[in-house]
């Protein structure tokens, strides 16, 4: 198994290559794109070595995650969508897996019954709470390399690009 460090340096040389072909090519954007991507599966990889075991996904569980941390602990799946970057056919073998297992149900809604809610069950609530010790120690394995500070300035660096493409978004859609 190649390391993410071998994975990063042959996908510099790539793009790199590609640079010295086209001109204009924003090497240290497109460095950080496909870093951010790759890291974002790796990390998901490490939670569902947990959650195999369970039959569930990461893109499973981080739903219900958001079922579970809702205020009145369900969500539409478009909501839901949003909330953990997933498109609405994803959504439905998403919803349908957690419904399968227990973990939630699918209901109209109350004031507009065109509307789908999930919601978390009881039993989903004692799978989150049974998991999720299991899962801490992975990520916090994953950020093992951070200390606090590195935490801190990484998030608010995350959400200054956060802000930028959500700006950039706005002034495309216009």
């Amino acid at each position: 198994m190649q390391s993410l460090s071998d994975d990063f340096a042959a996908m510099q040389a790539g793009v790199d290559r590609v640079a010295a072909q086209v001109a204009g090519v924003p090497v240290a954007d497109v460095m950080l794109l496909r870093m951010i991507k790759h890291l974002g599966t790796a990390m998901a990889a490490r939670m569902e070595r947990v959650l195999q075991p369970h039959g569930l996904a990461e893109t499973d569980f981080s739903a219900l995650m958001q079922l579970f941390s809702s205020p009145d602990r369900s969500a539409s799946p478009g909501e839901l969508c949003g909330l953990i970057a997933q498109r609405p056919t994803n959504m439905t073998r998403i919803a349908d897996a957690l419904v399968r297992k227990g973990l939630a149900t699918r209901r109209p809604g109350t004031v507009d019954r065109r509307r789908v809610v999930l919601r978390i069950t009881a039993a989903g609530e004692r799978f989150v709470r049974a998991l999720l010790p299991q899962m801490i120690p992975e990520l916090e394995t994953g950020f093992a390399g951070l200390g606090a500070r590195d935490k801190q300035q990484l998030d608010r660096l995350l959400r200054r690009l956060a802000a930028s493409i959500d700006a950039t978004a706005q002034d495309t859609a216009r």
